[in-house]
């Protein structure tokens, strides 16, 4: 998995116009349609969302390096274990930084004929931009969770290790593929997410697993993977 910075470019292009796209026209539609029906699809994603938490994937990464590192000693398999662990730190820091900045608010806000839509910052069109940043710096303090929609942690995790996987088995590539879709919807189900968070989640957790990648490629022989 190894693409040009042209690709790259394309890639993120793509991802960023869906965004747009998905923000002003498709994901207040659909985070209605699944609060209407929140009986329905809510706890179903909220299950499926077990599988897209960081701490599943940084244990098992640690668990094997220790392993590898000590106990059944293998140079290969060790960095692929830190491969793991690095990837869903850094992907993990770098949602949370986009969480922060861009201080969206979640589906939670439209419940019960509420009209909280957007991103913080762009709430009082009298403010000044100061004005701006003291507001989502109080209520990022005052209700963090709330407001820290965009993009979707849970996704970004997921699609780490979607490319995770893809790299060292990509004979199963539409495998992971599928499993991670699943996963990143399912947050729209339970009513944590717009549709564009987890686009924004999928890009997040590609592009920075592909970046840790390109630093320990060398390290994880995934040339002798079949």
């Amino acid at each position: 998995m190894i693409f040009s910075k042209k690709e790259y470019f394309i890639y993120i292009f793509i991802m960023v116009l869906l965004i747009f796209i998905s923000y002003f026209a498709i994901d207040k539609k659909v985070a209605m349609y699944f609060i209407g029906h929140a009986d329905i699809y809510k706890h179903i994603g909220k299950i499926i969302g077990i599988f897209g938490q960081s701490q599943w994937y940084i244990g098992t990464a640690i668990v094997g390096a220790l392993y590898y590192a000590f106990m059944k000693k293998n140079s290969v398999y060790l960095h692929r274990f830190l491969f793991l662990l690095y990837a869903n730190i850094f992907s993990g820091l770098a949602s949370l930084v986009f969480k922060i900045f861009f201080a969206r608010m979640r589906p939670w806000k439209l419940e019960n004929g509420g009209d909280g839509y957007g991103f913080l910052i762009s709430q009082n069109p009298d403010f000044t931009f100061l004005q701006d940043i003291k507001y989502q710096f109080s209520m990022l303090i005052h209700s963090s969770t709330t407001n820290t929609s965009f993009p979707s942690g849970h996704t970004t995790t997921i699609f780490a290790m979607f490319t995770y996987m893809s790299i060292l088995f990509p004979r199963y590539i539409y495998l992971w593929l599928g499993l991670a879709s699943v996963e990143g919807f399912s947050r729209v189900l339970a009513n944590d997410h717009f549709i564009s968070d987890i686009l924004a989640g999928i890009l997040v957790g590609t592009i920075s697993t592909m970046f840790v990648y390109s630093k320990v490629k060398e390290k994880i022989n995934t040339k002798k993977q079949k």
